[in-house]
């Protein structure tokens, strides 16, 4: 789902109980799929790419509230973090081109009006792309759907976008690109959520949306790889891409969030933003 493999797993209720939980949080982030997916032409995400400038769309709130959030860590960072920078993937090969009217080159975040409580507006024509912080609101409502009793714990993640919910602290390995395999890390995390991103030499895969470029090869520092630990998912993936971009410099973005970074630099080794959270 989503573009990547999801596991979810309970403990600490009977067998019964816990795939009546597993059904539901898998039904959760399936919807997700089907209302923010940039393939499907029947989505919430291609409404928006095929609407009309001033034409007001209706939403599913679960859309609504990613494009909000969104919104927020756009304003925080200054335009770093832009859903509109989707045509650069089109043009890179990463997304196909969706059908209908082309987007304006100048359209950026701000032309996105949001309209409470489940509306949106184009001041020009643009494309979006919620992927990972949609697949980041698919983890957070499919750990909602579970309804945790007390005394159990959970742990849903899609392809690195990861949260845990319960009394334990739970162990998250973390796969590191150009890190000594002997030292491969370890994220001690409880009630809370993380999300990783590697930077490589292959496909583009993160933009700054104030360049219009692949944020990697803009980073104040040459990042192999960011984890954030934020209290939803939604926003530890969207911060994951300002971490990316701004490095260090990211430190005021995420304290306005409440989230803490783990940057790692091949020949620099870790860096901390935010200090040590569980």
């Amino acid at each position: 789902m989503l573009g990547t493999l999801v596991s979810i797993g309970v403990s600490g209720v009977p067998r019964a109980a816990a795939e009546d939980m597993l059904e539901r949080g898998f039904a959760a982030i399936e919807r997700v799929q089907q209302l923010m997916s940039f393939h499907s032409t029947t989505s919430d995400v291609a409404a928006i790419n095929t609407a009309e400038v001033g034409v007001r769309i209706r939403l599913d709130p679960a859309t609504y509230e990613v494009l909000r959030v969104a919104a927020a860590v756009s304003a925080a960072s200054a335009g770093v973090f832009d859903l509109t920078v989707a045509p650069l993937a089109v043009a890179s090969g990463r997304l196909p081109r969706p059908m209908g009217r082309t987007p304006d080159p100048a359209a950026r975040w701000t032309d996105l009006q949001l309209e409470p409580p489940d509306g949106v507006t184009l001041r020009r024509p643009l494309w979006v792309d919620l992927g990972g912080i949609a697949k980041g609101h698919a983890v957070d409502l499919a750990m909602s759907a579970l309804r945790l009793p007390p005394g159990a714990n959970a742990r849903v993640n899609a392809g690195g976008d990861l949260r845990v919910a319960g009394h334990e602290v739970q162990n998250i390995a973390l796969r590191v690109p150009g890190h000594p395999a002997a030292e491969q890390p370890i994220l001690e995390l409880r009630e809370g959520s993380v999300a990783s991103s590697a930077a490589d030499h292959g496909p583009v895969t993160h933009f700054d949306g104030r360049r219009t470029r692949n944020a990697p090869r803009i980073a104040s520092t040459c990042l192999a790889f960011v984890s954030v630990v934020a209290p939803s998912c939604v926003l530890a993936d969207a911060l994951t891409k300002v971490v990316l971009t701004l490095a260090m410099d990211a430190a005021k973005v995420l304290a306005a969030f409440g989230a803490s970074a783990y940057l790692y630099a091949p020949g620099q080794g870790w860096q901390v933003i935010g200090g040590e959270r569980r």
